[in-house]
């Protein structure tokens, strides 16, 4: 095995039998850097005994310098229930204003949004389908979004159920510059 030796600072690299150099690395996902760096990292959490087919929760980036990309959400119910993600094009929201909590707790970051839910939210119009997936009566299930969801300043995002029942739904995402 051989060794490569810096100039500038005498650190070394092995290179194996086959000319590679042997590494070893560090990895985050980007909502870990989020959280643990930046502070800019946030649940939304909507519970409420839905009557069906009402909006659960709503979200809007009110950041005028960067996105909110939305990592996952998370749905449950008492019943069966079907979950639609979708963009909201028009209207005026309104209900109970959420407030998203901080995932670094030693932060006192707040998120540059607008929020509703834990009773029907009202006055937004859906747009494009995002996403729709259903559980089972007591059942949960977790959407990766894999950071593809992203929000621009004043995108707004809501998500509806179909049930009649108690119902869940958490929203987590990080802000990061446009």
């Amino acid at each position: 095995m051989s060794v490569i030796k810096s100039g500038q600072n005498g650190n070394t690299a092995n290179v194996n039998d086959q000319g590679q150099v042997e590494v070893a690395s560090v990895s985050e996902t980007s909502l870990e850097y989020a959280s643990k760096t930046n502070k800019k990292a946030y649940s939304w959490v909507s519970t409420y005994a839905a009557t069906g087919g009402e909006e659960v929760i709503y979200i809007k980036n009110d950041s005028t310098s960067d996105v909110l990309v939305v990592d996952e959400v998370v749905i449950g119910s008492s019943v069966a229930s079907i979950f639609t993600i979708f963009e909201v094009n028009s209207g005026t929201a309104a209900g109970t204003v959420l407030t998203a909590g901080n995932l670094n707790l030693s932060s006192g970051n707040t998120a540059p949004s607008s929020a509703f839910g834990n009773a029907s939210v009202t006055g937004s119009l859906t747009g494009m389908t995002v996403a729709v997936d259903g559980v089972v009566a007591g059942g949960f299930e977790t959407l990766d979004m894999k950071g593809a969801l992203v929000l621009g300043q004043n995108d707004e995002i809501a998500v509806t159920a179909s049930a009649t029942g108690t119902v869940y739904v958490t929203v987590v995402g990080h802000f990061k510059a446009a």
